[in-house]
């Protein structure tokens, strides 16, 4: 079926039919234009169905779809990409892991993260999609603006546009809409034709999809399901900034790993690995977050990495004395930690303080998404005066406790420069 997109002219034949504020993100001529909304909004297939018609539209143009970690593309936004030119003539270069895309009108849609520049990102180009935005820190954005000024580009209207979930309520996305320099559209849950028919009517997988955004919990719930731009009210760890603080680090830079752990079945069981740098520097490389496993099994992943990483010691909640004698047998070097809930919360703020070097003591892979959920949601508990900096309330705690045990095992005198480990073959 075909329809009017873009200029009024009909530039392409598909079943899609964009709403709300995907119709807007679509047609925008911003220089600079993100769509936000709770997820399954379908701002990311409106996003790859705008790149797809501005490349189809003008011969010889150049964009770039980017995210902040280049390998979070492929499992992602491609396979949305994907499924828009899917009976398009274009052809895609570089295998499974695809580094451009060539349209017959000799436009070319490349592929990069912001970790990855190389020449991709350091060349002007007509365009840049920007997937997952508020993964981007301001400099990154401002960057591939840099880009896009209009030299010698070959749309008449050069831009970044993106798609974005809600964030901090501080985000510079929200910062940079309310100056007016970047466009921001709310999209809704029924924008999304999958969601809800073309009368407003909720579909089965509308319900489904509802039901379980509608579980989510604390600060996850806000921003997913609600669309809001949300911190919570009373945050343990109020300077924690998923831009600043969730990043990519390889092995390399790593000297030493522990393993911190925190015993659950009803609650989950948590374990983090957790690489230290030659500054001192934390960063949570993986977490293992399961409900309902027997300790056996909790035993048999510690062990895995712990082989794997020849981990130096394994901190533990000095209550699972069960746990820490099975960890033990199995021939892992666990120990005991504690220390007091305020300390370990003191300690734990003082690392994610940005220092004179300009990075934090403290970050977090993207992968372990229940640390980056537990760190936006754990809050102080609320009196009739107001909040309490005495406690915290005991709920989002699980990771946030096993980074405690660990930090008491290392500050009270456990830290091990080598040890003798058992599985160093």
């Amino acid at each position: 079926m075909s329809y009017q997109l873009l200029t009024g002219e009909n530039i392409a034949d598909a079943d899609y039919r964009p709403r709300g504020g995907c119709a807007d993100l679509i047609y925008s001529h911003d220089p600079e234009v993100i769509a936000e909304g709770p997820a399954e909004t379908g701002k990311t297939l409106a996003s790859c169905w705008k790149l797809h018609l501005l490349a189809s539209k003008y011969p010889k143009s150049q964009w770039v779809i980017v995210r902040k970690i280049q390998r979070d593309l492929y499992g992602s936004v491609l396979q949305t990409w994907e499924r828009v030119i899917k009976d398009a003539p274009v052809k895609s270069y570089g295998g499974e892991k695809p580094e451009k895309y060539q349209y017959p009108n000799g436009s070319t849609v490349w592929v990069a993260g912001m970790d990855n520049p190389g020449k991709v990102l350091s060349s002007e180009r007509d365009g840049m999609y920007v997937n997952q935005a508020e993964q981007l820190v301001l400099d990154d954005w401002e960057s591939l603006t840099t880009r896009t000024t209009g030299r010698n580009a070959v749309v008449p209207y050069p831009q970044v546009f993106g798609d974005c979930n809600p964030a901090g309520s501080g985000h510079w996305i929200r910062e940079r809409s309310k100056k007016g320099i970047l466009r921001l559209i709310h999209t809704r849950h029924q924008d999304n034709p999958t969601l809800y028919d073309d009368a407003g009517v909720i579909t089965e997988q509308g319900k489904r999809s509802s039901e379980r955004l509608g579980n989510l919990s604390g600060v996850r719930r806000k921003r997913l399901f609600e669309g809001i731009w949300a911190t919570a009210e009373g945050a343990v760890y109020d300077t924690f900034d998923s831009s600043v603080h969730v990043k990519v680090r390889p092995d390399s830079e790593i000297v030493s790993w522990y393993l911190a752990m925190d015993e659950g079945y009803t609650n989950p069981a948590v374990i983090l690995l957790i690489g230290e740098d030659s500054d001192k520097r934390w960063h949570i490389a993986r977490e293992w977050y399961e409900r309902g496993k027997l300790e056996s099994v909790v035993i048999d992943q510690a062990l895995e990495w712990y082989r794997e990483k020849k981990c130096n010691a394994v901190a533990v909640d000095s209550s699972a004395a069960g746990l820490i004698a099975g960890l033990v047998n199995v021939g892992i070097n666990a120990h005991a930690a504690k220390g007091r809930v305020l300390d370990g919360i003191q300690h734990m703020q003082d690392r994610m303080k940005v220092q004179g070097d300009g990075l934090p003591r403290y970050t977090v892979d993207p992968s372990c998404v229940n640390v980056i959920n537990e760190k936006e949601s754990y809050v102080w508990k609320q009196t009739t005066a107001g909040t309490s900096k005495d406690e915290p309330v005991k709920e989002n705690d699980h990771a946030n406790d096993a980074e405690r045990y660990l930090d008491d095992y290392l500050s009270t005198g456990g830290r091990i420069e080598m040890v003798d480990n058992p599985f160093d073959l």
